[in-house]
């Protein structure tokens, strides 16, 4: 399949590239879907948060995880807000969980598309931002992302919730009871964490190198993304989310300036949260780096 660059929704400024051809009519589906579901909270009166949250494998990362992390968040955000809030959960879209896989299955059969030759080429970070960009900034209108209230930026004391809700004392141990139960329950997680060659109790070593060390890095690993990194900072795709919500607001301030302003009224902005608390005024404008943005 071949590639193309561009702005997802023309004239907002953020380019990504995506695949073209099956996975192009694929995603637009998809993005109807997301819609559908977003304008069907909406229809019900209720407001709509944007969860931003990591959600593929990376530096001792687990996209399973990922997956389990966002949809605990989802449920305390719903929790904390009550049933006059809808989260739209990104990870469930996305072939990194079953929802998600299950959904895309379904949106290539009733596109006759052949689910292995599309498989053959997956998706990447780009094709991805391109279908939130759209849901994100499209309403409709002007395209200034009027079907969404607020931005909900996952943070590390949601990390620490996630894994200290079974009672653990410390994330060490919260971290340590988690993989140890996935590694048991779980065939994916444990085909992830799994090395080859491994003599569990040997009176002898084998020799060097030793396939045990390589399975004790990948859980040290693990215990360092989810103690240390596992949040919104240290997304790719919610440094780019970030800068649509930076780049919504912007627009929605300049359709209000007045005569002898210099910017335009901040009370038409989108909300935005990190870990449950509303971010600060000067961290809701500042610049950071982009993520799969070209």
């Amino acid at each position: 399949m071949a590639n193309t660059t561009g702005e997802p929704v023309p004239g907002f400024p953020l380019k990504f590239t995506w695949l073209t051809g099956d996975w192009a009519r694929v995603f637009d589906a998809l993005c109807d879907q997301v819609k559908s579901d977003v304008a069907r909270a909406r229809a019900e009166g209720r407001l709509v948060f944007y969860l931003s949250c990591p959600v593929s494998s990376r530096g001792g990362g687990y996209s399973g995880t990922n997956v389990d992390i966002a949809r605990y968040v989802e449920r305390s955000i719903l929790e904390r807000w009550g049933e006059a809030f809808f989260v739209l959960n990104p990870a469930q879209y996305q072939l990194e969980s079953k929802a998600g896989t299950g959904l895309i299955v379904k949106i290539a059969s009733d596109l006759n598309i052949n689910l292995d030759t599309l498989l053959a080429t997956p998706p990447g970070g780009g094709d991805y931002m391109r279908l939130w960009t759209k849901v994100l900034v499209e309403d409709g209108g002007a395209n200034l992302g009027r079907d969404f209230d607020a931005f909900y930026f996952l943070g590390p004391r949601d990390v620490f919730s996630f894994f200290t809700e079974n009672g653990s004392q410390t994330l060490t141990a919260g971290v340590e009871n988690y993989f140890a139960r996935k590694n048991e329950t779980d065939p994916s997680f444990r085909d992830a964490f799994s090395v080859q060659n491994i003599t569990w109790g040997a009176p002898q070593p084998p020799p060097p190198p030793d396939p045990r060390d390589a399975w004790s890095k990948k859980r040290s690993d693990f215990l360092r993304f989810y103690a240390l990194r596992a949040s919104a900072s240290f997304s790719l795709g919610s440094h780019d989310e970030w800068a649509i919500l930076q780049a919504i607001n912007a627009r929605r301030r300049q359709q209000s300036v007045a005569p002898g302003m210099l910017d335009g009224d901040t009370g038409d902005q989108l909300a935005a949260f990190f870990e449950g608390t509303q971010v600060s005024i000067g961290a809701s404008q500042g610049v950071i780096t982009r993520g799969y943005a070209v």
